[in-house]
């Protein structure tokens, strides 16, 4: 079984317009998010999670919040059939940051530690530069961008492959996994 490590919001899920999720209400999925983790599935491909959660540290949810959000998440994603290993949670905000929240390559290094597979063979995606750049610096086999943020337009130089959709990202994963 191979690996994909996977934002969530704004990835898997669409961003409310305020940015964050702050209860089960909040979780959408994108149209295509049960076939391309489907399609990850199919290709002997399971998924991480590894995701940033500043409304921890806002006060807006708690860690508790956050864990039952999540596993609405994965309840609604378990048709897809994809096999979710882990999910890697970071609550900081961008001014008290450590090496743990994204960029920072600490969440991905520590799951290739935990389950034994190696970073270099494994794919990032996400919506933002920080996922990239944290793909980058932990030494990924490269980040690839979707362009499906809320309200901006990411652009990112050092994304191995930018992607209008997660189908479009999961396709360059398998073709090149």
């Amino acid at each position: 079984m191979r690996i994909v490590l996977l934002d969530r919001d704004g990835t898997v899920i669409k961003d409310p317009v305020d940015y964050r999720v702050k209860s089960e209400a909040d979780i959408e999925l994108f149209d295509d998010t049960i076939t391309s983790l489907s399609t990850l599935a199919k290709h002997d491909f399971a998924v991480i999670f590894i995701t940033n959660q500043v409304g921890i540290a806002e006060g807006l949810i708690s860690e508790d919040d956050f864990w039952r959000i999540q596993f609405e998440v994965l309840r609604q994603i378990a048709p897809s059939g994809v096999k979710v290993v882990d999910t890697y949670m970071n609550g900081e905000d961008d001014e008290n940051a450590s090496e743990w929240r994204k960029p920072g390559p600490l969440m991905l290094l520590k799951a290739a530690e935990e389950h034994g597979f190696n970073i270099a063979e494994v794919y990032m995606i996400g919506d933002n530069d920080s996922d990239i750049e944290a793909a980058n610096r932990a030494g990924c086999k490269g980040g690839v961008l979707v362009k499906t943020a809320t309200n901006k337009e990411v652009i990112c130089d050092s994304a191995v492959f930018s992607a209008e959709t997660l189908t479009e990202a999961v396709k360059y994963i398998v073709e090149n996994g």
